[in-house]
């Protein structure tokens, strides 16, 4: 089985191959791009895909103390 690990800044700047369009993470997902650190999928020799992983950037803590003080 391969493990592939690739930075979203490089997908998108060099347009490299990943195994879920993009925009499906804002679109459906409603997650900003900006938020997202990474992408990592698994596939089996023949090419099947068996998982994929999205790595999310943590929030900072100025972001962190506004969300508590929202609450």
């Amino acid at each position: 089985m391969e493990t592939i690990f690739k930075k979203i800044s490089d997908i998108i700047r060099n347009k490299e191959y990943c195994p879920i369009p993009l925009e499906v993470i804002p679109n459906n997902m409603g997650i900003n791009l900006c938020s997202v650190e990474a992408i990592s999928w698994q596939k089996q020799k023949d090419g099947q895909l068996v998982n994929v992983s999205i790595y999310f950037n943590p929030a900072s803590t100025v972001d962190k103390e506004a969300l508590l003080i929202k609450h």
